[in-house]
């Protein structure tokens, strides 16, 4: 029977560089001959790409509250979890995902209001055991995160809201990665270093997780 997979979270704002940097992991993990795949959440196979739309376009048009946000986007990720993440790490495929359920608790539970013990329930049985090998967080301040949103050619619902969503989202990143929030490892790069500096970062961390 082939070793477990590792999986490994990028987390972060949007405009944080997590697209970016998950490209350079892949070509740095099969330069180390590591089987690896790179998938998105919400999202990652065909059933929960189009939960994914219809989270963009309900919240879009401004009718599905926290609590509604959070039921759709467990329901993307139960679909993701079963078909896509189980399946690769029980055949030693690693899996590096860009986002995971800590972008609910930041999103829906830090930056409007849902309750944070709820979801963290939830997670518990959807993940199925899942836990992530390494959670790594691109750090970059609210003013960078304007900045950065605002040269963007596009962009959803979320990264439309304002300043102070944008602080409450930022400040309830760093308050999970301070307290490792899941009993998993997390590590806080600054996502407003060199794209070469974060990425050397970042390989450090994979070099430690696949140790």
């Amino acid at each position: 029977m082939s070793e477990r997979g590792k999986s490994i979270y990028l987390e972060g704002i949007g405009g944080a560089g997590k697209s970016t940097q998950i490209k350079f992991l892949l070509e740095y993990m099969s330069s180390l001959g590591q089987e690896t795949i790179l998938t998105r959440e919400p999202g990652g196979n065909p059933a929960a790409e189009k939960i994914r739309g219809l989270i963009f376009k309900l919240k879009g048009e401004g009718v599905i509250n926290a609590d509604h946000q959070m039921a759709l986007f467990f329901a993307a990720r139960y679909l993701w979890v079963t078909e896509v993440v189980k399946p690769n790490l029980d055949k030693g495929i690693h899996v590096i995902s860009d986002r995971s359920y800590f972008s609910t608790v930041a999103y829906q539970g830090y930056a409007e209001g849902g309750d944070l013990d709820t979801i963290l329930k939830i997670a518990d049985v959807v993940m199925e055991g899942c836990k992530p090998d390494a959670v790594i967080l691109l750090d970059i301040s609210p003013e960078e995160a304007a900045m950065r949103r605002s040269k963007r050619s596009e962009s959803d619902p979320f990264d439309s809201e304002g300043f102070s969503y944008v602080t409450r989202l930022i400040n309830g990143y760093r308050d999970m990665a301070q307290n490792n929030l899941g009993n998993v490892p997390w590590t806080v790069i600054n996502g407003e270093q060199s794209v070469e500096k974060v990425s050397d970062e970042i390989k450090a961390v994979l070099s430690s997780t696949l140790c």
